[in-house]
């Protein structure tokens, strides 16, 4: 793939991984509450684009229907004049209305200072608790933990994706000291969801494991992702075939909408208008990456924190490349992040040196966007499931593991359809693969919640021999209860 059009495909993979990250509501009514005697429960949640809020309480990134209905007009209408200046103007002006109220300076400085992240500082009975917006992902367990064991012994922590993972670590220091001291307690429980993960492992890679009775990553990203390091290295690549299936299957819920993508495709209409789109990109790229993607994202240091250690040099050479000088604080901050990043097996050493008990929980069967080298692999719809599994190996998706990848691999380590061979995750008999799981999983209710709730409770480290019901794969229907494979 040409270097130009690399660089320039970085905007659509940001703005699409904003909407697949978004959770889903899920209503589930609340369980009678049973006697709890453990240590508090602290959910440390996942990435949460939309989060942020200005001082009026306002979401600081929006999109409003009125505008993409607008974007996809004039799209349409420049499309048909063959005006790739005005497609791109559309897009670019699309970025940077989304990030306007967030983007940070060339010193990380934030554009807004009066944007943040609602806080929780209290247990979850000081909350209402009762709506759809916490009925799914890390939210959804948090509220099925208050519903099974009482509000009060149970802990949200939300964060900044902005921050640095060193400040990270010291705002979930500061989180989990004052939880210590309302509760009184000596140890905490604590789930770790999606970059939930990597702000855990931050908090342990500075200030070490005695405050953790468990600790178990749920969709971890405390491994990366590779799209994020696809993003930030201009790695990435629009596949007509694989953009076709991802819309197809993402949009099954809509006939007419669904309907319209197959005719497009149908007639050859879709591919025509992708290849344009690339088009565009290529002679355009400066404009999109300069006025978008580098401005905005540059020194949203949480990011950074998410690349894979493998990845990690080349998208710091690729995305200052020219700019060098510009972005000296940034690029000693990002020096210090890579360290980070690459003792992230050190760090998981520290847990297994301790008397912490510790797993991974990992999901796959779902499509991965279909705009990045890696699009083919499998995944939870967010992240790659080699990266949450702690290093398993995976087929294509839409394929098995070849005889080769199985090769010498015992029965039970790999997945009975033949896709997983978790012989080679890094704790493989203290992590568990779960089909078709959304990114993180536990909507409120749901048996896979109570396998999550199972595991962060337990008195001494479990694995998968521990339970019979909660085997090292397993396989969940759309409401995330289990079923045979």
């Amino acid at each position: 793939m040409n270097k130009l059009l690399k660089k320039s495909l970085s905007v659509i993979l940001v703005i699409l991984m904003i909407a697949t990250a978004m959770p889903m509501a899920f209503a589930a009514e609340a369980e009678a509450t049973v006697e709890y005697d453990g240590d508090p429960l602290v959910v440390v949640r996942g990435i949460d684009f939309a989060g942020l809020v200005d001082e009026n309480g306002n979401k600081a990134i929006t999109v409003e229907a009125f505008d993409i209905s607008n974007i996809f007009l004039n799209f349409a209408l420049n499309y048909v004049k063959k005006d790739k200046n005005a497609i791109i103007n559309t897009i670019t002006s699309l970025g940077c209305d989304i990030f306007k109220n967030v983007k940070l300076d060339k010193e990380g400085n934030p554009a807004n200072p009066n944007v943040h992240i609602p806080k929780f500082p209290l247990s979850a009975d000081n909350y209402d608790l009762s709506g759809d917006e916490w009925a799914d992902t890390a939210v959804g367990l948090y509220r099925s933990l208050a519903n099974k064991y009482g509000g009060e012994n149970v802990y949200l922590y939300t964060f900044d994706w902005r921050m640095s993972p060193d400040k990270l670590a010291d705002d979930l220091k500061s989180y989990l000291d004052n939880v210590k001291a309302e509760t009184g307690a000596d140890k905490l429980d604590v789930a770790a969801c999606s970059m939930g993960g990597m702000i855990t492992t931050s908090y342990i890679y500075k200030y070490g494991t005695d405050i953790f009775d468990s600790v178990f990553f749920f969709s971890g990203a405390h491994n990366g992702g590779h799209i994020v390091g696809s993003a930030f290295s201009g790695d990435l690549v629009i596949d007509n075939n694989g953009i076709t299936e991802f819309l197809i299957a993402k949009t099954k819920g809509n006939f007419f909408v669904n309907l319209l993508v197959k005719l497009l495709k149908a007639f050859g209409i879709l591919k025509k208008i992708v290849n344009f789109v690339n088009e565009a990109l290529v002679e355009y790229k400066d404009k999109i990456y300069a006025d978008f993607l580098r401005e905005c994202l540059a020194t949203a240091y949480g990011l950074w924190a998410l690349i894979p250690d493998e990845e990690f040099d080349a998208a710091v050479d690729f995305f200052f490349d020219g700019v060098e000088d510009e972005y000296t604080t940034a690029l000693a901050e990002i020096a210090k992040i890579r360290d980070f990043v690459f003792s992230t097996e050190e760090t998981m050493a520290k847990l297994e040196a301790s008397d912490v008990k510790f797993g991974y929980v990992s999901h796959y069967n779902a499509r991965q966007l279909p705009i990045y080298s890696g699009f083919r692999a499998h995944g939870d719809g967010v992240l790659e499931t080699d990266r949450t599994s702690g290093g398993a190996v995976v087929a294509d998706f839409g394929k098995t593991l070849t005889a080769e990848q199985m090769a010498g691999v015992e029965a039970e380590y790999i997945s009975p359809d033949k896709v997983v061979n978790a012989k080679t995750c890094l704790y493989a008999d203290r992590t568990w693969i779960v089909k078709n799981a959304g990114h993180v999983g536990c909507k409120d209710g749901s048996d896979h919640t109570d396998f999550a709730i199972w595991l962060i409770t337990q008195d001494t480290q479990p694995t998968v021999y521990t339970n019979p019901d909660y085997p090292r794969f397993m396989n969940c229907d759309a409401n995330e209860n289990f079923i045979g494979f």
